[in-house]
């Protein structure tokens, strides 16, 4: 795992782990050195895994104890690693362990959100915070937008658990994670989706998707154009957004402003 420099990480991490609790309506294990996220809808290695606390743990025990655990959760053995917590006897340690990479997490964050310039794309299409009228055009968008036939997407398409899920996500909660869904439209047509999770001063935006159609016309940037101006007057002051390292996404969001601040892998047994 690559050094990245760690800029007021440790909030975002928080949203990431602890939102998807009512984005994806997950539940958490808490252990000593690790927590385990997983979800009774969704069975995937994204929103299924035990999160690493503790760098000074013995990497095959605690593997062994994660597996134990997973199984009786009926969820593949997966381990996260944030590299903010790597040094290099964690990197040694996991160089020499029973584990291989499964996919390696890009997290980007912008700060500057005064200065993110206003953006209007060639597509004539307007943005709105999904309302119960939106509701199911929102969500078939999202399942659309990750039909896994595109080979330089990293995401292979949803399974429907995701969408139930999403109508869940609509529920009122109390927590302090708040999460806020927006539809692209031109005219009555979906063309692009995304979600915001927030607390207090800090977000992160998930579910980024246009229609095939729109792509290559910066309807993706109006869409963060129009949700940033909401955000700040929200007193949003940093916002983040993940991929998976290597695909196109990266760099779409570096031209943007965004600035690669942390990497997240996981890792599964060998076999």
């Amino acid at each position: 795992m690559n050094s990245i420099e760690i800029y007021n990480i440790e909030d975002i991490i928080d949203i990431h782990l602890n939102g998807q609790l009512y984005l994806y309506m997950s539940n958490v294990i808490r252990k000593q050195d690790y927590d385990i996220y997983y979800s009774d809808l969704i069975d995937d290695g994204y929103w299924n895994f035990a999160y690493l606390k503790n760098k000074e743990v013995s990497l095959e025990n605690i593997f062994d104890d994660i597996k134990f655990n997973m199984n009786k959760l009926n969820r593949n053995p997966i381990i996260y690693i944030t590299s903010n917590i790597i040094d290099s006897k964690l990197q040694e340690s996991i160089k020499d362990s029973k584990l291989k990479s499964l996919y390696t997490d890009v997290w980007m964050t912008l700060d500057n959100l005064e200065q993110f310039e206003l953006y209007k794309s060639k597509i004539d299409f307007s943005v709105y915070k999904v309302d119960e009228t939106l509701q199911k055009q929102f969500i078939q968008a999202i399942m659309d937008g990750f039909s896994g036939d595109n080979p330089e997407d990293p995401y292979e398409s949803l399974s429907d658990g995701y969408r139930i899920a999403l109508e869940k996500s609509f529920n009122e909660n109390n927590s302090e994670y708040k999460v806020i869904h927006y539809l692209g439209k031109k005219e009555k047509e979906a063309i692009s989706t995304a979600t915001v999770v927030y607390k207090k001063d800090k977000a992160i935006i998930y579910n980024v998707t246009t229609n095939k159609k729109y792509q290559q016309n910066g309807v993706c940037k109006q869409m963060m154009s129009d949700i940033i101006k909401d955000l700040i007057e929200l007193n949003i002051g940093e916002i983040c957004v993940q991929t998976e390292q290597g695909f196109y996404t990266e760099e779409v969001y570096k031209k943007m402003g965004f600035i690669e601040r942390l990497l997240g892998e996981a890792y599964i047994e060998k076999e």
